[in-house]
Order: C-alpha cells, then structure tokens, then sequence
C-alpha cells in the first residue's frame, strides 16, 4: 500500500534529518522534497516503482508527489532529508514538477556538505539554507533530468482536490470531471501515478484524517466519522480497523 505522509507535507520551513543505519519506508509520498546522500555502502531506492541504488557519494533529489521507497541496512549509513520547498523556493518555483536522476557533487562541495549538512545535527538557519542550495546547484549540473513531471502534476492535483472534498462522497468520477479528464483515460492515470485502486486512496486520506481528529480532545466518533466523509459509523469501524487494527474509539482510547 502507498501511503501519504502528512507529517511531511507542511509547510513553513518544515524538516527532518537524521543519518540512518538499519531503516526502511514502504512505498509512500508528501509533498516535501527529500534528499538522500549515501555515506557508506548503498541505499536500496525504488521510483515510481522503478528500483535503483545509491552508491556510497551519490545523492537523489526526490520532487514532491513523487512515489518512492527505500531501505538501508547495515552497515551501510545514509543521510535523509525531508524538507519544506520554502528553504528553496527559487529552486523549487521552475523546478516542482522535474524529475532528478542520482548525482554526485563536485569534491570540494560534497566536502563542504559533509561538514555542514550531512551531520547528525542540523546547521543554523541561514547555512541550511545555504547548504540546500548548494544541493540544488550540484543536482541542476550533475544530473539527467526529465522535464515533463506530468505524473507529479496530476498526483498533486488530485490530492489537492481530495483534501479539499473529503467529507465529501467523491468519485473518481467526479475528479475526473473536476480536472477536465475523460473518465476512462484519467482512471488509467490515477492507477498509474498510484498503483492502487481508488476505494483505497480514498480510505487511506481518511483513516489519516481521522487519527488526527481522533486525538484532539473530547472529539467525537459521529462528528469524526462525518468530517472524514466516511457516510456511516459501520464503515468507519470497517474501513479504520483493517487499516490500523483498532476501532476509532480503541485507537482515541490508546491516544488519550
């Protein structure tokens, strides 16, 4: 299953870094960039359900929207990034929906990048910046991109419109409609971009709606169930059990 990251989804200079020894993320999306730097070994990728590896001194420049995974087992070590388009926001304004192959810097910036970026703790403010940038320039001349992102476009187009309608009873009918689509050719879209059927996507953005509702205080099941667009409490115990294992009101419980 695919899954959308919220947490790395905001905006307003959001990010997390850490250097990972033994981690793996399934197949999963948000529309933060993130940035992948191999220290030692490899990093085992897939894109868009292509997989690849990054070789130790090579780096990826994942776009927002784009679906991936990867994994890093020991003892290979690897530096991730995710973070909010505002630390590059020239960057990012002509470059949101381009696809960058893995590169590698220069040797006196991936030095400077070692020392400055790819650490256990963040630089100040400015020099993230600083670094970040240093990061776009070296991707922008070192590495093959694909300037079509079409894929990327539609998946933030759709989760836009849902985000939007969730409360709603949306079809993928009606997303079709909405973004100007001919049914049929936009359900092949979805299934591409997506790899899963659209019951599904729909469920996965409501049951995570509903776990962030589920933990504000004296939030109710029915208004709960309501705001997320799941039509009846029968469904939502259904929908939000097989997805998490707990009922809403077992999961509120173990959150209180």
């Amino acid at each position: 299953m695919i899954t959308h990251q919220i947490a790395n989804s905001q905006g307003n200079y959001n990010f997390n870094a850490f250097i990972y020894t033994d981690s793996f993320w399934d197949s999963h999306f948000h529309r933060n960039y993130e940035l992948i730097y191999t220290i030692e070994g490899k990093t085992e990728i897939s894109i868009n359900g292509v997989k690849d590896c990054l070789n130790e001194g090579e780096l990826l420049l994942i776009s927002p929207y784009t679906v991936h995974s990867l994994r890093v087992t020991p003892p290979s070590k690897a530096f991730v990034e995710v973070f909010s388009e505002d630390f590059i926001s020239s960057f990012a304004e002509k470059n949101r929906f381009v696809r960058f192959s893995k590169f590698r810097c220069s040797p006196s910036a991936e030095q400077a990048l070692k020392q400055s970026l790819f650490t256990e703790s963040p630089p100040e403010f400015y020099q993230h910046i600083s670094c970040l940038y240093s990061v776009c320039n070296e991707c922008v001349k070192n590495a093959v991109f694909d300037t079509v992102g079409q894929d990327n476009r539609l998946i933030e187009q759709v989760i836009s419109y849902i985000s939007e309608h969730l409360s709603d009873g949306i079809s993928l009918q009606d997303i079709a409609k909405a973004l100007n689509y001919e049914y049929h050719y936009f359900s092949g879209l979805f299934h591409q971009c997506f790899h899963m059927n659209f019951k599904n996507f729909i469920n996965l953005f409501r049951f995570e709606k509903a776990c962030k509702l589920l933990k504000e205080k004296n939030s109710d099941i029915t208004s709960v169930c309501g705001a997320c667009g799941f039509g009846s409490i029968r469904n939502f115990n259904r929908v939000f059990k097989s997805i998490s294992g707990y009922t809403p009101s077992q999961y509120q419980k173990r959150t209180e």
